[in-house]
């Protein structure tokens, strides 16, 4: 029987540098091989870290979302996100509804 992959939340808010530390907690979350799939939800000061012309590298079975309430806090416009990098209505939300059907957590 195959199960549904399970989800991981890594959620960066601090540090625009802790955007690349949620990838590569990603990467070695892979590499262990548990069958998970991670969102990176990111908000607050951090998503500075999600801005420019260059394309996040994801790892398999991630992806990375800005919280579009953040973007318009800061005043982000979200068509200066980086290439593969989407948005969420809400982080809060997007958290907590993931909690709420099982993803762990993890604050990076």
């Amino acid at each position: 029987m195959h199960e549904s992959p399970r989800e991981v939340i890594l959620h960066v808010a601090d540090d625009p540098a802790d955007v690349q530390r949620a990838l590569d907690a990603a990467t070695g979350l892979h590499a262990a091989d548990l069958g998970t799939h991670v969102r990176v939800i990111v908000n607050g000061p951090a998503l500075a870290g999600l801005t420019g012309t260059d394309a996040v590298q994801l790892p398999e079975h991630t992806e990375v979302a800005a919280c579009a309430v953040g973007l318009g806090r800061r005043g982000i416009d979200p068509d200066e996100l980086r290439p593969e990098v989407g948005t969420v209505p809400s982080a809060v939300t997007a958290i907590v509804q993931a909690q709420l059907t099982g993803a762990a957590y993890i604050r990076i």
